[in-house]
């Protein structure tokens, strides 16, 4: 059977990397404090900690203002503010990408995505209510259930920004490099500032790379290189 501080050295790093400085970090050593601590309802605080570092995760990674701003949200009636767990998660991984175009353009179907996701949610859920069957419990019933929800909580914001960046590099792939010409042929000031008479005879795109994903914009990131001869007058 799998202990506690095997569980916390298993789990804790891993989770830490993907988590902000301050307050993120904070609440899961609190979490696992708490775990450590003995009483009744240590299960409980613990898988309620846990439950709460992703809702904050997700509200970092997906703010009200973005999500409500996205062409793909309906806001849910059931919910005071119309925003679900599963539109969070929608926009973390795609922004303000539809799913038809991501599942049609990039080979992605983010509902089956999706779908584990929340799958993920529903573990902490499940255990976060006090029920007889999760107080006062044994340490060695305590162990099994904090693996699976440690293991659900990796998961999902594990896979949640490794889908982010499936979406992120298959979109660098499928920008059409004739659009980034054009773009960078519009907007050479600095060529203007160098030489007031020159024509542009070629642009060399190296490297494209998609740096973010937001409700309304897609941020791209390309070098290469601009081939131009000066016009003699």
């Amino acid at each position: 059977m799998v202990t506690v501080a095997q569980l916390r050295g298993k789990y804790e790093g891993p989770i830490r990397e993907v988590l902000m400085a301050g307050f993120e970090k904070g609440l899961l050593t609190a979490a696992f404090d708490n775990l450590q601590i003995a009483g009744p309802l240590r299960f409980n605080n613990f898988s309620y900690a846990l439950r709460e570092l992703l809702r904050h995760v997700l509200h970092r990674l997906a703010p009200d203002s973005e999500v409500k701003r996205c062409v793909w949200f309906r806001p849910t009636q059931t919910v005071a503010d119309g925003i679900t767990r599963a539109h969070r998660a929608t926009y973390a991984i795609q922004g303000g990408l539809s799913d038809a175009f991501v599942k049609r353009k990039l080979g992605i179907d983010v509902a089956f995505v999706r779908s584990d996701l929340m799958k993920a949610i529903k573990v902490l859920n499940k255990h976060t209510h006090i029920e007889p069957s999760t107080f006062a419990i044994k340490p060695k019933q305590v162990e099994a259930l904090a693996g699976q929800c440690l293991k659900a909580t990796e998961y999902f914001i594990e896979h949640i920004l490794k889908c982010r960046r499936r979406v992120a590099e298959s979109l660098s792939n499928a920008i059409d490099q004739h659009l980034i010409n054009q773009v960078i042929s519009e907007a050479i000031d600095s060529i203007d500032v160098l030489a007031t008479h020159h024509q542009i005879d070629e642009i060399y795109v190296d490297h494209i790379e998609v740096v973010d994903i937001s409700s309304r914009a897609v941020l791209v990131r390309a070098s290469g290189s601009i081939g131009c001869d000066p016009i003699w007058i």
